[in-house]
């Protein structure tokens, strides 16, 4: 089985660090978010990848060397004209099923049973705010209707991230079908709408339901996972070429190079070769090379 990742984003919602980083990279609970997401699929079999990359899309490259008997290959989205345009680059025109896994969430599911399905399977997840989501209705476990983002969602049915579709060559037309006829959705092409369009030429998708979407979109999600994840093992992530000194730790994610010195950290994440230098702090993201004193704050590029 192959799967799909598109990492071409630039993370603005994540800067200043992904000035610096892919955002797919940044680290989460000791390991960058898609070395979690790639874990995974691993582990369910899935041997092959195509990334879709675009911003520090060598990064992506490079970081993939680590893999042995895993396949990756690399497309580059040369516009970003939507998700469905990336995920466009990255099928083959083959009567083969894909799985297709964003890389900006840990998703938490059974991945056999989704990819055992006789079926095209859409994962879902329930929301409060749907509206800022693509939506599914439901006629029992079938998917009768897509929504990219309605203004007023008929249900609170969010798609979260995961796909196993049956056929590359039908989700290749569809998505064809909407560049041919300039379908857009708030400017571009989505998936939601090509998968419409399969269920209007008569694909069958049922639903799968996210057991935990653990978001690294935002700082405060990836936070909120950090701490979710190193909380689970009651441990803290200490990278071996950093030093901790007369300081307390929990939850913490501490990457190379960095030094903590007289200080109190719950739930923080240190990018590489920052410093931290008599403080208490909590919820919050340390930038690179950035060093926090009680004296002053200070960036250095």
């Amino acid at each position: 089985m192959k799967a799909i990742i598109p990492v071409a984003g630039h993370g603005t919602r994540l800067e200043p660090h992904t000035l610096k980083l892919q955002k797919c990279l940044l680290p989460v609970a000791g390991k960058p978010v898609i070395e979690h997401i790639l874990d995974i699929l691993i582990s369910v079999g899935i041997s092959e990848f195509t990334f879709i990359i675009g911003h520090f899309g060598e990064q992506v490259v490079q970081f993939t060397k680590k893999y042995t008997n895993v396949k990756f290959n690399f497309v580059k989205q040369e516009e970003r004209l939507g998700l469905g345009h990336a995920i466009y680059q990255g099928l083959e025109k083959q009567e083969t099923p894909i799985v297709i896994v964003l890389g900006d969430a840990i998703l938490e599911l059974d991945y056999s049973k989704l990819i055992e399905n006789s079926n095209s399977v859409v994962g879902v997840a329930e929301v409060p705010d749907p509206e800022r989501f693509g939506i599914v209705e439901l006629d029992g476990q079938f998917i009768s209707k897509f929504h990219e983002k309605p203004k007023h969602p008929p249900s609170n049915l969010a798609i979260s991230g995961v796909y196993k579709i049956n056929s590359q060559k039908q989700l290749a037309e569809s998505i064809e079908y909407l560049m041919a006829n300039d379908i857009r959705t708030k400017g571009e092409y989505q998936l939601t709408d090509a998968l419409q369009n399969m269920l209007d030429n008569g694909s069958v998708f049922v639903q799968h339901t996210i057991d935990n979407c653990l978001d690294c979109g935002i700082p405060e999600t990836l936070l909120q996972t950090n701490r979710i994840l190193l909380g689970r093992i009651n441990q803290n992530s200490t990278h071996s070429e950093s030093k901790i000194e007369n300081s307390k730790l929990q939850f913490a994610t501490i990457s190379k190079g960095c030094l903590v010195e007289n200080s109190t950290l719950e739930n923080v994440i240190m990018l590489p070769n920052s410093k931290v230098l008599n403080q208490n702090i909590s919820d919050c993201i340390v930038g690179f090379n950035e060093i926090l004193t009680n004296e002053f704050d200070e960036r250095l590029s």
